[in-house]
């Protein structure tokens, strides 16, 4: 799901030094990358594998403490993968709401007290290619992609750095799994901003395998204030209403902020088009929509 210069620079390396990595479908692309074996030295807790050859019980710790004091060869410098120049963003106010739209908005909102958690799916994928101003600032279960996580996420990331304000992106789907927590927000006295991203389903499998399982019933998000007693919320159809929604969330501090965000069901970040389009012909033959409706 990388951009294209990025997984050149990567799997053309002549090494590949992954410290602490876990190798899984999600990291791996559903299994998409070509890393060449020969040319990976793979680190982790449980052990060390250099090429085809794999060491036990050395610990991780004592390896890269080992590659600092070795001898490893050039310094010089190769090229990277250059960050895209992020344009000023000029809404267009009757504009519906687009996925892309919507994270190049959301760029300029983040600043150093800002901490960004992303659910899986398209919030982690639209999430990852956004500019992050400090270490730690972005938090999402990228490892074991478990829907739910990021409601209640907010609650700790909050507590454990109350001067930083979550910024928690969330799909309807998930959000109906966990977003309840928004009840231990308002015990803690907490304010998070949820974007709940309502594409009244599951997009990511919409790109993988199209049908009616990937629909859900669709909620009132925005009013689940109404239910906990407090917070405030509103929806966004287009980019106007996104500008207010944000005016009067960011300023809005005393509790959480919840914007029920409308999108197109098939409209995805460049990030989820990426790998649909590689997986796609991985997907064994299965009924289509149409053939189940």
């Amino acid at each position: 799901m990388g951009r294209e210069r990025v997984t050149r620079t990567v799997e053309g390396a002549d090494c590949v030094l992954a410290l602490g990595e876990f190798m899984t479908d999600i990291n791996m692309g559903i299994y998409t990358a070509r890393l060449d074996t020969s040319r990976t030295i793979n680190a982790t807790s449980q052990r060390i594998s250099i090429g085809y050859h794999h060491f036990e019980e050395i610990l991780l710790r004592d390896f890269m403490e080992g590659l600092l004091k070795g001898a490893l060869g050039s310094r010089r410098k190769i090229s990277r993968a250059s960050q895209r120049e992020l344009r000023p963003f000029r809404p267009q106010l009757r504009r519906p709401l687009t996925v892309r739209r919507f994270w190049a908005r959301i760029n300029e909102c983040l600043d150093e007290n800002t901490v960004v958690i992303c659910d899986p799916g398209d919030s982690l994928f639209g999430g990852a290619d956004l500019a992050i101003h400090r270490r730690s600032e972005f938090v999402s279960p990228a490892y074991y992609t478990s829907m739910g996580f990021a409601v209640p996420a907010a609650i700790g990331a909050q507590i454990n750095k109350l001067k930083l304000r979550p910024m928690v992106f969330v799909g309807d789907g998930a959000f109906q799994m966990t977003g309840q927590e928004l009840s231990t927000v308002v015990r803690y006295g907490l304010n998070p901003i949820v974007f709940v991203l309502n594409n009244k389903g599951y997009t990511t499998e919409r790109f993988i395998l199209d049908g009616p399982y990937n629909d859900i019933h669709d909620w009132a998000y925005h009013r689940w204030p109404e239910i906990v007693r407090a917070g405030w919320g509103c929806e966004a159809h287009t980019e106007g209403d996104l500008e207010k929604a944000l005016a009067h969330a960011l300023n809005d501090k005393e509790s959480f902020s919840i914007i029920n965000v409308h999108l197109d069901p098939f409209d995805r970040s460049e990030a989820l088009a990426r790998l649909g389009k590689r997986i796609h012909s991985q997907v064994a033959f299965a009924p289509t929509r149409e053939k189940l409706e």
